[in-house]
């Protein structure tokens, strides 16, 4: 059977900027809610996981604003799966406003990986098996490199950051959406109080843990992009790779 998951959210004070936009992590922690109610009506929930020994870990995540929603606003968002492969699942998200109009898409690919030994592990059957619906127009599959991650990357700003307690979840790592908010708090006052992001795009490379300290740089590629990297302090292993376009 095939679920396409569908929740209406009125937008809160706490989950918009100084402007009154809807946030992006807040965006994306309702698309992580959305998508877990999805995976449970699947059986394959955080929790149908863990029975089993295993965690989900997002590795590509690529979401486009068309239309920022405001404080106030009652937005409805969807989220449902649509390609199932030996070590990958992509899985699609639409937000739209009450008129219908399309204010946001992301297209994202999810593995799953051995909660004892931390590493990543072909999908069980119980996934595989699954069926994604045919009703739904997918977008169109993400790469699993992206060029960005190969562009030289001379950082212009580095910001040390120490993972805190409630950056942490049930996966005992660090939240994909921290890394998100940490890449915003990271740009530079001028562009954060004059211009609005209009596409985020990420590459996931390892996970990283409570009191871990890492490295949040920032780069410019051209007058409207910029590429990101978070990375482990001490090793200068990569974490997170990224690319932020701007309007």
């Amino acid at each position: 059977m095939a679920f396409i998951q569908t929740d209406t959210f009125t937008l809160r004070g706490y989950e918009c900027d100084a402007f009154g936009r809807m946030s992006l992590p807040a965006l994306m922690n309702l698309m992580q809610e959305s998508a877990n109610r999805n995976a449970i009506d699947y059986g394959i929930g955080i929790a149908d996981l863990g029975q089993k020994g295993f965690g989900w870990m997002l590795m590509r995540f690529c979401l486009r604003m068309h239309q920022y929603p405001r404080y106030g606003d009652t937005i409805r968002l969807m989220t449902y799966p649509t390609t199932v492969e030996k070590y990958f699942i992509h899985r699609d998200f639409r937000v739209l406003a009450e008129d219908g109009t399309l204010l946001a898409d992301a297209g994202s690919i999810w593995l799953v990986f051995s909660m004892e030994k931390r590493s990543m592990v072909p999908l069980p059957d119980f996934i595989r098996q699954l069926s994604p619906p045919t009703n739904v127009e997918p977008l169109p599959l993400l790469p699993l490199k992206p060029d960005f991650q190969t562009l030289p990357f001379s950082p212009s700003e580095t910001r040390p950051v120490e993972v805190g307690w409630l950056s942490i979840d049930q996966n005992q790592h660090v939240n994909n959406v921290a890394y998100v908010q940490w890449l915003i708090e990271s740009i530079n006052t001028d562009t954060l109080q004059t211009r609005e992001i209009a596409e985020i795009d990420l590459v996931y490379r390892t996970e990283s843990h409570w009191h871990d300290w890492l490295d949040v740089q920032t780069a410019t590629e051209t007058g409207d992009t910029l590429l990101h990297r978070i990375v482990q302090t001490e090793s200068g292993k990569d974490v997170i790779l990224a690319r932020s376009r701007w309007r």
